[in-house]
């Protein structure tokens, strides 16, 4: 099933073979072009969407080596059965990625719930701000930070209580923690939040900007007592 992005990529890739045939025909040479993995040649009298299609057929693997500048019009029965064979090959590949993809996903989760099975509940140094944090993030975007927050926190607090350092786990635990597939806004979220309400709030932060600050801003926010936030930060 494609995808509103899928197919905006397919347009874009469908624009740069014209524009490469463009090209082609105003210097009267043969234009050549990675796409997508897909090597492609056109030449001035190239028909794009012909050049598109078997440029898909190359990146989904059923035919090999370069593309163009003058794929066949038509596609034999051949030509078709081949496709679907080896479509249908892809296919069981997919499946079986997902598969594997699926049971390595229910250990880790189940290791995880075993490891906190026993644990304390979050440590709060803010209930009330806790509270109203889970009460505004009822939605699933929303609840996901909320149970990753809490999940987070626990880990840091079963790795403490065996005498580790907060700065010496955090990292691992965020990994450990991450069940749902965090975004990195859900992360600042969960940062933010936890620097706010969580007993060991304060070291998270501090913590956070040191590892994530470029120069030397996150000492400066460790000053502030503010949350460092990676996608406003320059290289430049």
């Amino acid at each position: 099933m494609k995808t509103k992005e899928t197919n905006v990529y397919n347009s874009l890739i469908v624009d740069t073979i014209r524009e490469m045939i463009g090209l082609a025909k105003e210097g009267n040479f043969t234009a050549k072009q990675e796409l997508n993995g897909v090597t492609v040649l056109v030449n001035g009298t190239s028909n794009a969407e012909l050049i598109f299609r078997d440029q898909q057929r190359a990146q989904s693997g059923y035919i090999e080596g370069e593309v163009g500048p003058y794929p066949k019009a038509e596609l034999t029965a051949e030509d078709k059965a081949k496709d679907a064979r080896i479509e249908a090959k892809n296919e069981r590949k997919r499946q079986k990625r997902q598969v594997e993809y699926e049971k390595k996903a229910r250990a880790h989760r189940e290791k995880v719930e075993a490891k906190l099975a026993n644990a304390p509940t979050i440590e709060l140094a803010d209930e009330a701000g806790w509270q109203k944090f889970k009460d505004m993030n009822t939605d699933g975007y929303g609840g996901a930070v909320v149970t990753y927050s809490e999940r987070w926190a626990r880990l840091m607090q079963v790795e403490m209580a065996n005498g580790k350092n907060l700065e010496d786990v955090a990292d691992a635990a965020y990994h450990e923690a991450n069940l749902e597939g965090i975004t990195g806004f859900m992360y600042e979220c969960a940062v933010s939040t936890l620097a706010a309400c969580w007993k060991h709030g304060d070291r998270l932060r501090r913590w956070h900007n040191l590892k994530t600050q470029i120069g030397n801003e996150g000492e400066k926010a460790n000053e502030s007592g503010g949350v460092l936030n990676p996608t406003l930060l320059s290289l430049g």
